[in-house]
C-alpha cells in the first residue's frame, strides 16, 4: 500500500506544479494516476521576508523561517501524510531545523541527489541554483563523500545566473531561456563536457523540456542532473516502503 505524500509547496508556486506533475507523470502512465496527496501551499512573501531577516552567524535569527515550514509539516502529517518532502531546494539549507521535531519522515532532495549519484559518481560537479544555494554549501558534504570536486563560480557568475532567472525562469519562460542558461553554462568552466552540471532550482527545469522526468541526461553535449525528478523519485520510493 502506498502511503499519503505531503508537500510543501508555493515556494515558488511554479515549482510546485513541476512537482505535483512529476510526480503523478511518474506514477503511472494513464492521465487518472496519482498518489493520494496532500500541498501545504505556504506564501511566498512571508518566507521571503522571514529569510530577509535571517543571518548565517545568528541561529535565533532563523526561527521565523523554520517555524513556518515546521507549522506546515504538523498539518501535513494532521490530513493524514506518513511522509513529506520540500518542493523547493533553497529551503533544505534549514532542513534539520526545520524537520527536528516533525511528526513524519521528510525526504530530502540532497540525500535523494547523492543516492542517485552514489554508483557512478562524476568527477567533478556545478551547482546551478538561487544565490542561497549557490553560495552556500548544500550539496558539498554529500557530493564531496562520493569523491566529487565541487566547482564554485565567482560572484558575478552567480549573480548572472540569478539574472536569468528573473529573465526567464520566474517568470515560466523557462524554454525561452534554454540557449540562454547553456551560454551561462559554457561559460562558467573552460571544459563543459567533463562536468556534470546540477539543476539544484525547480525553476531551471522547465529550460529542457524535453528532458522533464529524467533526472540524467544531456542536452548540447553538457550532462546535467535534474535534482526535482532525482527528489520525486526517492518520494515515490519512499511512500512504496
Amino acid at each position: 500500500m502506498t502511503a499519503k505524500i505531503g508537500l510543501i509547496g508555493g515556494v515558488g508556486w511554479l515549482a510546485t506544479v513541476a512537482y505535483y506533475e512529476t510526480i503523478c507523470r511518474a506514477s503511472g502512465s494513464e492521465a487518472i494516476d496519482a498518489p493520494d496527496m496532500s500541498i501545504e501551499s505556504l506564501d511566498m512573501s512571508k518566507a521571503l521576508e522571514a529569510l530577509g531577516k535571517a543571518r548565517a552567524d545568528d541561529e535565533n535569527s532563523w526561527a521565523a523561517f523554520d517555524n513556518y515550514f515546521s507549522i506546515a509539516l504538523g498539518r501535513l502529517a494532521a490530513s493524514g501524510c506518513k511522509l513529506a518532502a520540500i518542493a523547493s531546494v533553497t529551503p533544505h539549507i534549514r532542513l534539520p531545523a526545520i524537520t527536528r521535531n516533525s511528526p513524519i519522515p521528510v525526504v530530502s532532495v540532497v540525500d535523494a541527489t547523492a543516492e542517485l549519484l552514489a554508483s557512478n559518481p562524476p568527477k567533478r560537479a556545478v551547482i546551478l541554483g538561487t544565490s542561497f544555494t549557490m553560495q552556500g554549501t548544500l550539496f558539498d558534504k554529500a557530493l564531496e563523500d562520493l569523491g566529487v570536486e565541487i566547482i564554485k563560480p565567482e560572484n558575478d557568475k552567480i549573480t548572472a545566473l540569478t539574472e536569468l532567472l528573473h529573465q526567464y525562469f520566474y517568470s515560466g519562460r523557462g524554454a525561452a531561456g534554454h540557449e540562454a542558461l547553456i551560454e551561462y553554462v559554457r561559460s562558467i568552466v573552460t571544459d563543459p563536457d567533463n562536468v556534470l552540471f546540477v539543476l539544484a532550482c525547480t525553476d531551471l527545469t522547465p529550460a529542457f523540456p524535453e528532458n522533464v522526468g529524467q533526472a540524467l541526461f544531456s542536452s548540447s553535449g553538457i550532462r546535467f542532473l535534474d535534482t526535482t525528478a532525482a527528489h520525486v523519485d526517492a518520494i515515490l520510493r519512499a511512500s512504496q516502503s
